[in-house]
């Protein structure tokens, strides 16, 4: 009887093993658009969203090419933010010159313009904005801007 039995569950599995079990998002052709069919399906949880929001902070002023993904529930700002806010650390001074602004959040950021207006010393918040074509601004405390770009 026992052989029957599993005689019986191997004629019916064999069938259903042929079968390729898939999604309807796997026939999608374009990558992005796979992804977003997917993310739809089974949503992230709220901590890659957090993660990625991260990463894109941490990214911010470098010069690397941008993913253009985001995570369903991620606003754009999230994914490519317009400023990032964080204390000064310490500020140097360069041999041209130009100040160097290490802020709290690691990032170096080094003045591009000649100009010195503005004081800016260790323990100030500072926000540092996007400029018109790819630049940046570091906006002190006291609101004068200068340029500035970011080295590390």
């Amino acid at each position: 009887m026992r052989c029957l039995v599993l005689s019986f569950f191997w004629l019916f599995a064999q069938p259903l093993a042929a079968q390729q079990i898939t999604h309807a998002c796997s026939s999608v052709a374009q990558p992005a658009a796979r992804l977003a069919c997917y993310d739809k399906a089974f949503p992230p949880p709220p901590e890659v969203i957090e993660a990625a929001t991260e990463k894109a902070q941490a990214g911010f002023g470098l010069n690397q090419p941008r993913e253009p993904l985001r995570n369903p529930g991620q606003t754009v700002e999230q994914v490519d933010p317009e400023r990032i806010e964080s204390q000064v650390m310490k500020v140097d001074h360069g041999r041209d010159g130009q100040r160097i602004f290490t802020l709290e959040n690691g990032q170096v950021w080094t003045q591009t313009e000649s100009r010195s207006s503005g004081h800016v010393q260790a323990g100030d918040a500072v926000q540092v904005r996007k400029a018109l074509m790819g630049g940046y601004h570091l906006v002190m405390p006291n609101g004068v801007v200068v340029r500035v770009r970011r080295v590390r």
